[in-house]
Order: structure tokens, then C-alpha cells, then sequence
């Protein structure tokens, strides 16, 4: 019994989500207030494609696939992670995450023209704990595309899992989750342990920036 009670109530992931939780409670700064309370955000700046050509990660002969991704190549991220920090996007970030973040997984992440019900394209947390990730939409709005799913406020709800299954939520209905559709150049933060996305039924594709933040340090 004692073991159990340890492992589900004082394990480092449990305590870390409870710090984090309360000291946004007695910090919280304005910008990130809907982050925090719903797990999601679509920032109030746009992204400004100056000086930055994407058509080497957005044409494709054929969108006969799910899902893909093409990694960003340095000079490419450099010039969008500078327009990132004039924006302000880098601190709202570090606001949400602490000032010791890196980042990764920075690609176009691109839907094709097949359905898909499976690994990613499910409703899922990441099992990450403090992590955060970025869309920046590369496409006009369009309401016959897949859009970001996300279940709010359930980034504060998950607080143990044992098992990859119990990441995995395929039975929650699409009605319950809020539906994001982005207009090009929309930045659209959430938070991974939240639980996000659904099934893939649309076949319009549509292409968004995917930059990932994760914080490092005692607590992660």
C-alpha cells in the first residue's frame, strides 16, 4: 500500500505538475492566462514570412499520404526563430515553461489527402508533462481541412498513467473538444498534456510550422 500511495502521489512527475500549477496561481502573468487556464492559445501577432521561402517543405507531387514532415533546415529556423523573439513568442513561452527551455522535432508538418485513426492522428496526451508546441498555420483558413483538437483545461487534470493505452483516449467524442482553425500565419501554442488531436476524416491538406519547447531542470 505504501508503495502504491508513493508511486501515484510522490513521484517527481506528480510533484512537478503541482509546483508548476501553483506558482502560476500566485505568478501569472497576462499573456499567458488562457494557456494556462485552457491549455491552448492563438496569439495575438501574427507570423511575418519576411525573407523566409517555404516551398521546398510545401510542394509535393502528390498528397497521396496521411500526415508527413519535413525537417527545417538551419538557415531556414534561424531566420523564424528571430521573428519568433521580435514577436515576443520566446517569452510568452518562457513564461508558461521557466526561463530554461530547448527546443526540437522543428519541421512542416504537412496533412495529405487520406483519413487516418491511428498513433497521433487519435486523441492522445504526449506524456511529456511541461512541454509546449507551436503552429504556425502556412495556410488561409479553410473549414474543409483537419483542424487542432483539443480538449481544454485537461492539461491540469492527467496526473498518472502507467502504460502507453492510458495515453490514448480513441472513445472521447470529436463534440467535446474545441476545434482550431488557423488563418496563415495565426501562432497557436498547447500544451501537449492536454489531450489533442482526433481522427483524421478530411482530405484537404493543410501544412503548419511544428516547433516544440520542453523545459529542463529538477522538476522534468
Amino acid at each position: 500500500m505504501f508503495r502504491y500511495i508513493r508511486k501515484k502521489f510522490f513521484n517527481r512527475m506528480f510533484l512537478h505538475q503541482y509546483f508548476f500549477e501553483i506558482y502560476h496561481k500566485i505568478f501569472l502573468k497576462k499573456n499567458i492566462k488562457n494557456l494556462f487556464d485552457n491549455g491552448y492559445t492563438i496569439y495575438n501577432k501574427k507570423f511575418l514570412f519576411k525573407n523566409i521561402n517555404l516551398d521546398k517543405y510545401l510542394n509535393y507531387s502528390n498528397y497521396n499520404f496521411d500526415i508527413d514532415r519535413k525537417e527545417i533546415e538551419m538557415v531556414d529556423l534561424k531566420k523564424i526563430y528571430t521573428i519568433l523573439f521580435e514577436l515576443g513568442v520566446i517569452s510568452v513561452i518562457k513564461d508558461y515553461l521557466g526561463r530554461r527551455v530547448y527546443s526540437y522535432d522543428n519541421s512542416v508538418f504537412t496533412l495529405g489527402n487520406k483519413i487516418c485513426h491511428k498513433d497521433s492522428m487519435q486523441p492522445h496526451h504526449d506524456s511529456k508533462f511541461r512541454r509546449i508546441k507551436i503552429y504556425i498555420w502556412l495556410n488561409n483558413k479553410n473549414f474543409k481541412t483537419h483542424p487542432l483538437y483539443y480538449l481544454k483545461k485537461t492539461h491540469k487534470q492527467i496526473k498518472n498513467w502507467q502504460k502507453y493505452e492510458e495515453t490514448r483516449f480513441p472513445n472521447i467524442s470529436q463534440k467535446k473538444f474545441d476545434k482550431i482553425y488557423g488563418e496563415k500565419g495565426n501562432i497557436i501554442f498547447f500544451d501537449t498534456h492536454g489531450i489533442h488531436s482526433h481522427f483524421k476524416t478530411t482530405i484537404v491538406p493543410r501544412s503548419v510550422i511544428e516547433l516544440t519547447f520542453e523545459s529542463f531542470g529538477f522538476f522534468n
